[in-house]
This record gives structure tokens, sequence and C-alpha cells, in this order.
């Protein structure tokens, strides 16, 4: 399933050709307090030809801009980082860059990416297939605007240019987030590979029912099959979060760690 901010804006997307889907444009952990980011934006740069990743305090609003070229010409946007939806003021909704927050941890919008950047003139996504949110409430609209849009970031990334866009609507776990992120970026090379439809909704719907069905045991056998890249600090945080589970449990099988994510556009 998936849904669109309007009948208009879904017909503009569905006249957009993104044949291309081989480089990818990261924003990595801008905050420092995401643990699986790392693991999750990294094993996912290894399945595109082509990658540019602002990692932590790298990853600021001024470095973004800097970049913004190759940004535009990425087929692939993956932002794992914290997200902030604003209900009094939708357009101030962002995604948390780098010293986005002051001292007394109030929010500098002037170092976000927010949603009314993102309508701007200049920030055109015309080689753009995916943008996937990897973060918290990105996925929330105001319903209260009168006009027959709905008004969210995933609208303004596919008014910038992009066919589809992955978001969030609660807060969500980042491991558990890493594995379902990591699975749909891999159904969707599959699915090229294999000469079949490029389908966001039918990938993102298989990472959930496989996330949400894996045992203990064929999560870790997945784990070594593909080799993720856990550094030794995050190997032993799995290790330590997996020890007590019995081996055919489900972990993550409740749908707060895998029915967050939605698609929106096509």
């Amino acid at each position: 399933i998936s849904y669109a901010p309007s009948c208009q804006l879904l017909q503009q997307v569905q006249k957009r050709e993104r044949p291309n889907f081989e480089s990818v444009f990261a924003i990595k952990n801008p905050t420092n307090d995401l643990a699986y980011t790392k693991l999750e934006v990294d094993n996912i740069l290894n399945l595109f030809s082509s990658h540019q990743v602002l990692s932590d305090n790298q990853a600021s609003k001024d470095a973004l801009l800097q970049e913004m070229p190759k940004l535009k010409e990425a087929n692939y946007l993956h932002f794992s980082c914290h997200g902030s939806f604003n209900v009094n003021s939708p357009q101030d909704s962002c995604l948390l860059l780098a010293e986005s927050k002051d001292e007394n941890n109030d929010l500098d919008l002037n170092k976000c990416l927010t949603l009314g950047n993102l309508f701007e003139q200049d920030f055109q996504l015309d080689n753009c297939h995916l943008v996937v949110l990897s973060a918290c409430e990105t996925g929330l609209v105001d319903f209260t605007n009168a006009s027959d849009e709905y008004i969210s970031l995933p609208s303004g990334f596919l008014y910038a240019g992009s066919t589809s866009v992955v978001s969030s609507l609660w807060t969500v776990n980042d491991l558990s987030t890493a594995f379902l992120m990591i699975k749909f970026l891999q159904n969707l090379q599959k699915a090229i590979i294999n000469g079949e439809d490029f389908s966001v909704a039918v990938s993102l719907s298989q990472a959930q029912n496989w996330l949400r069905n894996s045992t203990k045991t064929q999560l870790e056998d997945w784990i070594g099959e593909h080799k993720l890249n856990f550094d030794s600090t995050l190997s032993l945080e799995l290790r330590r979060r997996f020890h007590s589970i019995p081996s055919d449990s489900r972990p993550f099988e409740s749908p707060f760690y895998w029915a967050a994510f939605c698609g929106v556009g096509l």
C-alpha cells in the first residue's frame, strides 16, 4: 500500500521518468545519538555503485548546502537522523542536522532541513527515485489544513522531485529500523537485478513481513550471510540484547518495530 498527498501531486509524480537507481546521498547520525545508524547506512551504501555521505558533526546544514550539486545528482537520498513534526507550524517540520540544538537544547531551525526548505526553488531533485526518512515522526501530517492536500515532509520531497518517499509515523527503535531499512533496500536491488517492477510499496511490505516473522536464529543467520558491518561495540550490544531471547522467538514481532514506516508516492 502506498499513499499520496493529493491526486494532483500524484499525477505529477506519475509523469516523472527516473530509470536509474545507482547512486545514493546519505545523512548519517548528525546528532551523534543513534547507535545503529552506522550499521544501517554503511550496509546500505554497499548496495550502490556510487555514494556520498555526510556523517556525524560533518552533517550540518552548511555542509549539505555545499554538497547540493551531488545531492541533486543522486537517485536515492537516505536520511538516518531525527525528525520533528510541528503541528502548529507544519512548514517548520524538519530533519535535525548537526548543531541544530543550542546549549539549552532548543531547536535552531536555521540549522535544520525544514519542510519550507523543500519548497524553495533551488531544492530540485530531478534525478531522485526514492527518499527514505529513517527518522522519528517524519511521516506525520497536518490534517487541519482546509486544502485538499496534506502537508508533511514526504509531500515536500515529492514536490521537490522525488517519485517515492518512505517515512515513519512514530518514534522508532534504531536497531529494528536498521534491519528493516537494509532488508528493504536489498529487496529493491534484487527486484532491479531480476528485471521486476520497481515497487517501493512491495519491497517495503516484504521487508516488514520479514522483520515481523523472523526468529532470533533467522536474524543471526541473515546477519552472517550478508556480513553486516558491526563494530565491536555494536556487536557486543547485539549479543546483550539477544542473549536472553529463545532461539525460536520473534524479537520484532510487535507492530511497534515495523509498522511505523509507510510509502508515499509511487
